[in-house]
């Protein structure tokens, strides 16, 4: 499906993790080695878990995926004893290099007579997994970066702003009606906005939320790269993260339960700022934390980006770094 962007100014992204599966399950099986009469061979797929998305910021087509693999391998003895077992890898994601990469080998049933299988599996079949990780950046954008940029020259027919209504924006999450008002700034024309709101849950203490959000090289951390502007987490203070595809300015901070800015994408109207209230509120109990989230001032026709793209880009990233939450 190709997703409309014109101008690829728009902060887009698209899941991919179906055809991920099946490309991997096309390029893995069937990986085999030998030594010394001793042979293994990747049979199937066993299970794929995480994200893969391919997204565009700002002009820029990206890859973000992090996976957890385990595959299935068959082998035969010198002596011609079948040998069957897994191969567990925990970890393959867009930022993990070559040796990088962890092996779990595990056989059905362990024997001193089948160690000369899982030793082709550990010196011969990895190192050929290792190649082909790390090709798979290359084959999603060679698949989907053309669905959501647009060759150069391109125009494609704009189609209007649709306004959702709270119910068609991330149903999982609890969320205020929207109402639509007029808003202007005076730097630029009249602008229709609208508010939305969000709940997540993080398994971690509310400071450790408020750190995550206000400390430079945690944000640089959940964000993947360093923040291209930040003058500090204090009334005034501005940054700009994502490569500057977000925008703002802190306005109040009360450390651990709040935090309030000035917040843009990038594709909103030139000067335009949303407010987003952060809320913090930790059960005492087991320090599992509430993150409330309310926007006022978000245009209209831009609810669904704004929502998909904290989802993806602050929730979801933030729970993977750091650990505090599972991955729906």
């Amino acid at each position: 499906m190709v997703l409309h962007n014109p101008n690829n100014w728009h902060w887009v992204n698209k899941d991919v993790s179906g055809w991920t599966k099946e490309y991997l399950e096309k390029d893995l099986v069937g990986i085999k080695a030998e030594k010394d009469g001793a042979s293994a061979e990747i049979s199937k797929l066993l299970s794929q878990e995480g994200d893969v998305e391919v997204a565009q910021r700002k002009g820029k087509v990206i890859t973000i995926f992090d996976l957890k693999l385990q595959l299935e391998y068959t082998g035969k003895t010198k002596e011609d004893e079948a040998v069957s077992g897994t191969i567990t890898i925990p970890e393959v994601a867009h930022d993990t290099e070559e040796d990088e990469y962890v092996f779990e080998i595990e056989m059905y049933s362990e024997s001193s007579s089948k160690t000369a299988v899982k030793d082709v599996v550990r010196s011969q079949i990895t190192s050929q997994l290792r190649a082909r990780f790390q090709q798979l950046g290359h084959a999603l954008m060679d698949a989907h970066a053309k669905d959501i940029q647009h060759a150069a020259g391109h125009k494609p027919a704009f189609t209007p702003a649709k306004v959702y209504s709270s119910s068609s924006v991330n149903k999982s999450s609890e969320e205020s009606k929207s109402s639509t008002t007029t808003t202007t700034n005076g730097k630029g024309p009249a602008v229709n906005v609208t508010s939305l709101s969000d709940q997540q849950e993080f398994r971690c203490d509310a400071p450790m939320l408020f750190q995550i959000l206000t400390d430079p090289q945690r944000i640089a951390a959940f964000t993947r790269a360093p923040p291209k502007t930040f003058e500090g987490a204090r009334p005034g203070g501005k940054f700009e993260i994502f490569g500057g595809n977000v925008s703002g300015e802190y306005v109040e901070l009360s450390e651990p339960t709040k935090i309030v800015q000035k917040w843009r994408l990038a594709q909103w109207p030139q000067g335009h700022y949303s407010t987003l209230n952060i809320a913090f509120e930790q059960n005492n109990v087991d320090s599992v934390t509430i993150m409330r989230v309310d926007w006022t001032g978000v245009p209209v026709g831009e609810e669904e980006a704004t929502k998909r793209n904290w989802e993806n880009y602050y929730v979801r990233s933030m729970k993977q770094t750091f650990g505090i939450g599972s991955i729906l």
